[in-house]
């Protein structure tokens, strides 16, 4: 098992994703929620034209916008001006983030892509799990379950808030744990917002952590600064 940092794919220069239908401190008093998103300089529902589309896991549906509640895995809305179910919320605040996303599910990577929004359902009151004044990571790959082709090299992305990551700064941090009797581990600090790749998966569970860490190596306060997934392997 190995990681090792990859370049960002070619730019879509103005590329964004905002939420039509919700804005920050609005107060919702239906607990099933959906939303609008619109996006700009970036199409939907169409393939992603570079080489890795056909070097890692792609979607055949195409490009999409990459939607998070509250640090939960992203879900994947392919239409845009259209309204997407995100689901029954309980009641207290809720914190909704989007951003574009190619169709092998890379970020499109710029502070102006994404929109943040903090909002209720049913009383105004509560603390939200995301602080867009305070530096972020926001784990987005890997996700579910790969087999086959799209196993043998997975990618691991993220989005950043209001942090820049460097040698001598922040940092992001992915952990890699085999959920076996072997407890296989493999980690990377990146310095750079850009994803990596890992490759020498074996059949089995894995547990993926992603940390923000400040200059000494402390993981950053914050509830996205500490996330763990769990994907699935199986090779042929």
């Amino acid at each position: 098992m190995k990681i090792e940092a990859v370049a960002n794919s070619p730019a879509f220069p103005g590329a964004r994703a905002r939420f039509a239908s919700l804005k920050d401190g609005d107060v919702l008093k239906d607990p099933n929620v959906s939303v609008v998103v619109d996006v700009e300089n970036f199409e939907l529902g169409v393939q992603t034209d570079t080489e890795r589309a056909k070097e890692i896991m792609n979607s055949a549906q195409g490009q999409h916008a990459h939607i998070i509640l509250d640090n939960d895995p992203y879900l994947a809305d392919y239409e845009s001006g259209k309204p997407f179910e995100i689901g029954t919320l309980s009641e207290g605040p809720h914190t909704l983030v989007v951003f574009p996303s190619r169709s092998y599910h890379e970020s499109v990577k710029s502070p102006e892509a994404a929109d943040i929004v903090n909002f209720y359902v049913g009383k105004k009151e509560g603390e939200f799990m995301l602080d867009k004044s305070k530096p972020t990571i926001i784990y987005s790959r890997p996700k579910g379950k790969y087999d086959g082709p799209g196993a043998d090299k997975v990618m691991l992305d993220f989005y950043l808030n209001n942090v820049e990551l460097g040698p001598d700064g922040y940092k992001a941090k992915y952990t890699i744990r085999k959920k076996d009797s072997t407890g296989e581990v493999t980690s990377i600090i990146l310095t750079d917002w850009a994803p990596a790749y890992v490759t020498g998966l074996t059949t089995g569970d894995y547990a993926v952590k992603l940390e923000l860490l400040d200059k000494d190596g402390n993981v950053v306060e914050g509830a996205f600064n500490n996330a763990e997934r769990d994907i699935s392997v199986v090779r042929e």
